[in-house]
């Protein structure tokens, strides 16, 4: 059985890397088995950094503690940095700018 378009395949592979009931992002360790395991693909660090840098989106920012008279204590975590579904699916398979533009699923 064939998929339909493109955007299925996509998402299939999203769907299978994705951990989580809602599926709605990929780890930086998710993404990089991604591209191991499916894409036979291994970047050095800078390059995966420079990766994560320009596609990621943040997730889980807390807040700091704030002390008795208001002012914010320090900030602790920022977020994660995620790869969202919607940057995997339509930003990263797109030409000329995309990540993954050489790749054909």
């Amino acid at each position: 059985m064939k998929t339909k378009n493109k955007k299925n395949k996509h998402v299939r592979l999203f769907n299978k890397y994705s951990s989580g009931q809602k599926k709605e992002h990929l780890t930086k360790q998710q993404i990089k088995k991604l591209m191991k395991v499916e894409f036979k693909l291994v970047y050095n660090a800078h390059v995966f950094n420079a990766f994560i840098n320009i596609w990621h989106t943040k997730v889980n920012g807390k807040q700091g503690k704030q002390d008795k008279q208001g002012k914010q204590g320090k900030q602790g975590k920022q977020g994660k940095q995620v790869i969202t579904r919607e940057t995997f699916i339509n930003k990263l398979f797109k030409g000329p700018d995309g990540f993954f533009r050489d790749i054909q699923l």
